[in-house]
């Protein structure tokens, strides 16, 4: 245990530094200079404690305001055992503690959210303080304490007036938010409550949808001249017992001119995103509009991040960004527990921070990992802010919890049955509480990140003075000192809050736009109101939105840095979206604004249509055209065999062939199927429309799987005959299911299959692809090994065949291209003159490898490696990209919004050996934290796999502190097969002619996700070749996630070498693309796409209306 405190002792120290060479950002300014020395202390004793009351360590929030009207932003504690405060602000950050004689009221109560509304609509600003009752030894109620007199003093006056209200609620309460849900002009109210387990609420979510919890599920009550009326059963919001509510933020999501609503859910429970229908009611989009979620949701927020006008969505998990923290939590459920949620109904969701970026097309891509936000440790309140007045919103996370009850050594002893049966019974001993004591308590330090413009965000530690490590919750922002710059503060557990002081216009003040408003006469502040403000190109956003981050609110004028800042225009949108242009010239950068009748509506297609998608519009003609094909997969659990790949091999067709297979002048489509389904050969018929046909050779062969297929004419007869790459990774040894196959066509799409095709090739395929090598007239065939099923890590056999003409291929691989045989675990392969000499040579993608050419010299191939960049390549795409007459290529990666970074210095690592001595080796994935090398498998993984790690380590702590040689010996890492990578962007090569190529990593939209397919197109008319790619990717190891931030993306070409991303005009494209490919239809361009375990789709560009 003194180990323990050693280590929190220099996470401490760390949490202090900053750099001598940059002046700070920020500064902690000490209790005696603020004046605040309020202190949410917690005590558990034996009857009440984190086991009967799982959030007891969730802390308090904070509210923000000028309660007593002089012009300084005062603040309000709340706090879960000791008293609620009330500071007012005297200037120069000096505070003074007045709620003895404001009259707050103290009645012991366990309090948690804070919000500030001037709910009466007198001027005078009220407080509402959500508390927990009804539960143990909590009783209390939620309190509204209206202000009902300012004394000559300065003093503001309050009394609780809950149950004149109607708002006097009793349970789970954690934050209530005001706004005006149906534009009537008055304010009604969202009550965010919560759970806990004791009321056995992991269950189908299908038992509870329908259901209302008159302790837990959220609330909504309308105004009723003055009265709450809860009409919660009629707005079709979730209010039931499985409401693990922890954060809420109203914003207007759709840009349609009502308020949404974003809840964070704890625990198994959906976020919901209540879309305003406009009627009274809301509907719950969050799985139609993002691809997953943060999975203990904590604290939310919604802001415009990248000036686009849209709003994005940002909410707080607990992933570690330190080594040792890492390594002594959990992490991820077992893939298992998993999938079990997902069949059980609930959504997608991972234990780290998300940020939920609008793509302006109603889906969002979540980038927390790409965006460097991802990994804050148990994090509380997200809050969006402009830092520095440039006009980029920055963000502040406050973080940490007492007792970290996802320390692996702290499950495993409170799971003893001794120690539950006594949590049962109200029985815990003064030993066992001190027991509990002795498990680490790590404070950390709150985060600062700075936006730079790109959806990445920089960390500033370095540039916050004093920034203690602490256990952080509520916390708020305002300009206390009136200096023109946004101040913080944080209120903490078991110590002083912080306030840390902006300097950001100390020394030279930077322009900013400090705006007051006063609304309508039943909505005086003006909630909902939104200032837009147009710039150069870019659309920036302010909302007035109250609460925001975690159990805190901020009643105050919205602030907008305008230094550098040339504003082109300004509008004002009041609440009931009427709107007014507005100036921004005030020499001290104060403004007022008072609501007027009768001004004109607010066009949100201002914002909507601002940036103009100048490409050509884009549709999806599958169901009009009769392609209907669901792509299956089956069901088999890789990672139950290899626990330690960091994804399944098994997933990744369909195959997708077109050719013309009947001769008609039309082309057809193959779709390969997983192991026990069907695939499809779809006829293109003269009217624009396709049917399947049916052949029993193909339904006969339904125990393969389809990962690759190329039509070609074997036999030399004029016919399309079929060849199908054989994958699934699910066969061993000598199953026939691992062979390629070849169907021989009739010319009228029929097809039988050809016997003995091939001998001996027995390994999982990644790629096929054809083309007379040797030019004799004859159809020969490169396939690409993928992986050794049981064995990855193990370098699956290449093949490089002959064909002799008659539908039989003889493996000439090492007489032909030595080395070629083992060039790697193969995605791609295709037949290619990339140097330009009349001849077509063989360029190879891999995972773990370079891309390489095999260089054709007449039929003999010798190796050349294009790139030193070493990477989990997915897909090659040939193309004249700065129009010199030389190919470039397009290279699909894993992409940069993933866990991995990798590069030359840090480099992602496999080790491929027997650590254990068992006769069968393992894989040890690791990467760089920091400077320390870990392998990415967490203990419980690592010791599914391999026993001997839990003997070698009984104690998650002793696990953490190891090194990687202390867990797996220097003698076994030196002498592993060893794989790297340290290139993970989605790139463009551009070659200079001799078969050099440069890396350019593609435009950072492009590497939202793992890209799997690309094709060019011509998406403007310029004739310059653009290219549309495509990708995304599931099966992933579980600590991972899913690769799913991806609706395709374009790449328009500038023209120079410049690739710029865009949106693709009128269609979303969801789900896992593992192929794309041009068709001819209907004499037309267009593009089949084929997904994994979805439906394939037929695209192409809308064709102008006939008139």
């Amino acid at each position: 245990m003194f180990a323990i405190l050693i280590m929190a002792v220099m996470l401490s120290m760390l949490g202090c530094k900053q750099s001598p060479n940059l002046p700070p950002a920020f500064e902690v300014l000490e209790q005696s200079k603020t004046g605040i020395d309020f202190v949410n202390q917690l005590k558990p004793t034996g009857v009440f404690n984190m086991f009967k009351y799982m959030y007891f360590y969730n802390g308090a929030g904070v509210g923000a305001a000028d309660f007593n009207k002089d012009g300084l932003v005062d603040v309000f504690f709340a706090a879960n055992q000791g008293d609620n405060k009330l500071y007012l602000n005297q200037g120069g950050m000096h505070f003074k503690d007045a709620t003895k004689e404001s009259g707050i009221v103290q009645d012991g109560s366990w309090s948690t959210g804070v919000s500030v509304v001037d709910i009466n609509h007198d001027g005078l600003l009220d407080i509402y303080v959500c508390r927990v009752g009804k539960y143990e030894t909590l009783k209390g109620h939620n309190l509204l304490l209206i202000c009902t007199n300012i004394d000559k003093a300065g003093v503001p006056h309050f009394e609780d007036q809950s149950k004149q209200y109607g708002l006097d609620f009793s349970g789970f309460s954690t934050q209530a938010a005001f706004f005006d849900m149906d534009l009537d002009g008055d304010l009604d109210m969202f009550l965010l409550n919560h759970s806990v387990h004791q009321n056995g609420t992991f269950a189908p979510r299908a038992n509870y949808l329908g259901t209302f919890s008159d302790v837990s599920g959220d609330r909504i009550y309308k105004n009723d001249n003055g009265h709450f009326s809860d009409i919660t059963k009629s707005t079709g919001i979730n209010s039931t017992a499985i409401s693990y509510g922890l954060g809420v933020v109203v914003a207007d999501i759709n840009l349609d001119g009502y308020p949404d609503l974003y809840i964070g859910n704890d625990f198994h429970e959906n976020d919901y995103l209540y879309i305003n229908q406009k009627n009274g009611t809301f509907k719950e989009e969050i799985t139609q509009r993002t691809m997953h979620t943060s999975q203990y949701s904590m604290g939310v927020d919604v802001a415009d991040v990248n000036n686009d006008g849209f709003p994005e969505i940002v909410s707080m998990d607990m992933l570690p960004a330190d080594p040792y923290i890492l390594k002594r939590s959990e992490g991820e459920d077992t893939y298992d527990i998993f999938n079990l949620k997902i069949g059980y109904g609930y959504n997608y969701q991972y234990t780290r921070n998300n940020l939920q970026v609008n793509r302006r097309n109603g889906h969002f891509s979540e980038t927390g990992l790409y965006s460097g936000i991802a990994a804050t440790d148990w994090s509380w309140a997200p809050l969006w802010m402009d830092f520095d007045n440039d006009g980029l919103k920055d963000l502040f996370i406050s973080n940490g919890i007492p007792k970290r009850m996802n320390d692996i050594d702290y499950i495993n002893y409170i799971s003893n049955d001794q120690i539950q049966n006594k949590i049962k019974w109200n029985n815990l001993e003064k030993a066992d509480m001190e027991l509990i004591n002795k498990f680490p308590q790590i404070k950390l330090p709150n985060k600062f990140y700075s936006n730079k413009g790109n959806l990445v965000f920089n960390d500033l530690e370095a540039q916050v003075k004093g920034n203690l490590p602490t256990y952080s919750n509520g916390a708020v922002y305002a300009d206390f000192d009136n200096d023109g710059d946004l101040d913080i503060l944080v209120n903490n557990i078991d110590d002083p809050v912080l306030l840390y002081a902006n300097t950001s216009n100390d020394k030279v003040k930077k322009a900013f736009a400090s705006v007051n408003l006063e609304g309508p006469e039943n909505n005086r502040n003006a909630i909902g109101a939104k200032l837009i403000l147009f710039s150069k190109g870019a659309i920036r956003t302010y909302e007035k939105s109250p609460v925001r981050g975690f159990l805190s609110s901020m009643e105050m004028p919205l602030h907008i840095g305008l230094d550098q800042v040339v504003v082109d225009s300004a509008f004002l949108v009041w609440p009931d979206n009427s709107c007014q242009n507005i100036q921004f010239n005030a020499k001290d950068g104060q403004y007022l604004f008072k609501y007027q009748k009768g001004l004109k509506p607010f066009n949100y297609q201002s914002i909507i249509g601002f940036q103009v998608n100048f490409n050509k519009p884009m549709e999806d003609i599958s169901a009009s055209t009769g392609l209907a094909y669901m792509h299956n997969e089956n069901v088999f659990n890789e990672f139950n065999r290899e626990p330690l790949i960091p994804h399944m091999l098994s997933t990744e067709g369909p195959a997708l062939a077109v050719g013309d297979v009947n001769k008609d002048g039309l082309e057809d489509i193959y779709i390969g199927a997983a192991k026990g389904f069907k695939p499809a050969l779809m006829l293109q018929q003269v009217g624009g429309k396709f049917s399947k046909q049916v052949v029993p050779a193909f339904d006969k062969d339904s125990l393969y799987e389809d990962v690759d297929a190329v039509w070609i004419d074997v036999n030399n007869d004029g016919n399309q005959d079929l060849v199908v790459a054989s994958g699934g990774n699910e066969y061993y040894g000598q199953e026939e299911f691992l062979l390629p196959r070849v169907y021989i066509g009739n010319g009228k799409a029929g097809f039988t299959k050809q016997a003995d095709a091939f001998s001996n090739i027995y390994v999982t395929q990644g790629a096929i692809a054809a083309h007379d090598f040797n030019g004799d007239g004859f159809a020969d065939l490169f396939i690409g090994g993928r992986a050794v099923p049981f064995a990855y890590g193990s370098i699956p056999t290449s093949y490089l065949l002959l064909g002799d003409g008659k539908g039989h291929f003889k493996d000439v691989t090492e007489a032909k291209a030595k080395g070629l045989s083992q060039v790697g675990m193969v995605t791609q392969a295709l037949w290619f003159d990339i140097d330009n000499d009349m001849d077509e040579d063989l360029l190879i993608c891999s995972e773990w490898g370079a891309i390489t050419a095999w260089i054709n010299n007449k039929g003999q191939f010798t190796q050349q490696i294009l790139s030193d960049k070493k990477g989990w390549w997915n897909c090659l795409l040939p193309v004249d990209i700065d129009n010199d007459g030389d190919m470039d290529l397009i290279a699909g990666n894993l992409g940069l919004n993933s866990r991995l970074k990798a590069s030359k210095d840090k480099p992602v690592r496999m080790y491929y050996q027997d650590f254990d001595d068992n006769g069968k080796k393992e894989q040890v994935l690791t990467y760089f934290l920091g400077e320390k090398e870990l392998p990415f498998a967490n203990k419980a993984e690592l010791e599914k796999q391999m026993p001997i790690i839990k003997k070698k380590f009984l104690y998650a702590e002793d696990f953490a502190k190891a090194s990687l040689k202390d867990i797996f010996s220097a003698d076994k890492l030196d002498k592993a097969i060893q794989y790297s990578a340290d290139w993970f962007s989605n790139t463009l090569f551009v070659n200079n002619g001799k078969l050099n190529f440069t890396a350019i990593p593609l435009p950072n939209e492009a590497q939202l996700s793992s890209i799997k397919s690309a094709v060019v197109i011509d998406a403007n008319g310029d004739n310059l070749n653009d290219i549309l790619l495509v990708g995304n990717y599931y099966d992933n190891n579980i600590q991972m996630g899913r690769y799913d931030a991806d609706f395709g993306t374009l790449l328009i070409n500038k023209g120079k070498g410049v690739l710029e991303a865009s949106p693709l005009n009128g269609l979303v494209i969801k789900g896992q693309v593992r192929r794309i490919t041009h068709i001819r239809f209907h004499e037309q361009n267009a593009w089949v796409l084929a997904k994994n375990n979805d439906s394939a789709q037929l695209i192409r560009f809308k064709m102008p209306i006939k008139k």
